[in-house]
């Protein structure tokens, strides 16, 4: 999976959360911006982990550790990356 399709279905994950349209959504939010508290944030992360059939590492199930929407996608970009390359 590329990197657009990566973003894109992030951003569909976190639509789908706040039942927003995906296209309201910007790289360069922050998760405050669109409203995104803990509880919605680990309802995005297990819809990605589902969707994506990845896992996050525990220590990045904190919001504070993503600044914007952008370091989110790109996190879960690295964990794509690091599934493919069956670690």
């Amino acid at each position: 999976m590329n990197t657009n399709s990566i973003h894109d279905n992030i951003m569909d994950q976190i639509a789908s959360v706040l039942e927003i349209d995906p296209a309201a959504i910007g790289l360069e939010q922050t998760f405050e911006e669109l409203e995104i508290d803990s509880i919605l944030f680990i309802r995005i992360v297990v819809q990605c982990e589902t969707a994506l059939e990845i896992q996050f590492e525990d220590e990045m199930l904190l919001m504070s550790k993503f600044d914007t929407i952008g370091m989110l996608a790109d996190y879960v970009q690295s964990r794509c990356e690091q599934a493919q390359q069956g670690e």
